[in-house]
């Protein structure tokens, strides 16, 4: 009786070792991988920063968590400012005349608002640009004096014009405007490049 229970597994064993050296192994071919190439990145559309530490409209965006509730100077165009409607607040309900703000970007014409900055608090009104414009065309228009605390009205803005315009960044400027993306409460500026002017 022992000896059977022995000798069956011997013949398990040597059927197993026999059906081992019948197994044939197929070698399968290398792999070879088939990846894309690496791509290359475009450089950034703008520059980030210019020689004299102003920011860029790309470059103070891609800075935000470093540039926001910041004093800083943006360059750019003036692409876009701002034109009341004529309408008569007092007699049309739906008359909505907006503080005088503009919109700059790094290109000249840009159409994309996406990529524009608004720049804000400027003027409280458009009455007071068109009277400091009139004033400076007739050669009679004067600053506020330092010590008052209050701000050149801006003169010589116009589309097309290269400016760097200082004030902080901000998203929700003191007056009442708002960008998630942020805007520019105007502390001052400077023309760098002057369009011609339209002839009369």
């Amino acid at each position: 009786m022992n000896r059977a229970f022995v000798l069956v597994p011997l013949l398990l064993v040597l059927a197993c070792g026999e059906s081992q050296t019948d197994l044939n192994v197929e070698r399968l071919p290398d792999v070879q991988p088939n990846l894309p190439q690496v791509p290359t990145l475009p450089p950034p559309p703008h520059p980030t920063q210019y020689p004299d530490g102003s920011y860029s409209v790309y470059g103070v965006r891609a800075r935000l968590r470093n540039t926001i509730d910041t004093e800083l100077a943006v360059t750019g165009y003036i692409v876009d400012i701002y034109t009341p409607p004529e309408c008569d607040r007092r007699h049309d309900p739906n008359c909505r005349v907006l503080a005088p703000h503009m919109r700059i970007a790094d290109t000249r014409g840009e159409s994309d608002q996406a990529k524009t900055l608004m720049v804000v608090g400027y003027a409280e009104n458009q009455e007071q640009i068109d009277e400091a414009v009139e004033l400076h065309r007739r050669g009679r228009y004067e600053p506020p004096p330092p010590e008052s605390g209050l701000l050149p009205i801006p003169v010589d803005f116009a589309v097309g014009n290269k400016v760097k315009v200082s004030g902080r960044f901000t998203r929700i400027s003191s007056a009442g405007f708002n960008n998630s993306d942020g805007l520019l409460e105007y502390r001052g500026h400077e023309t760098l490049e002057a369009v011609e002017p339209a002839e009369d």
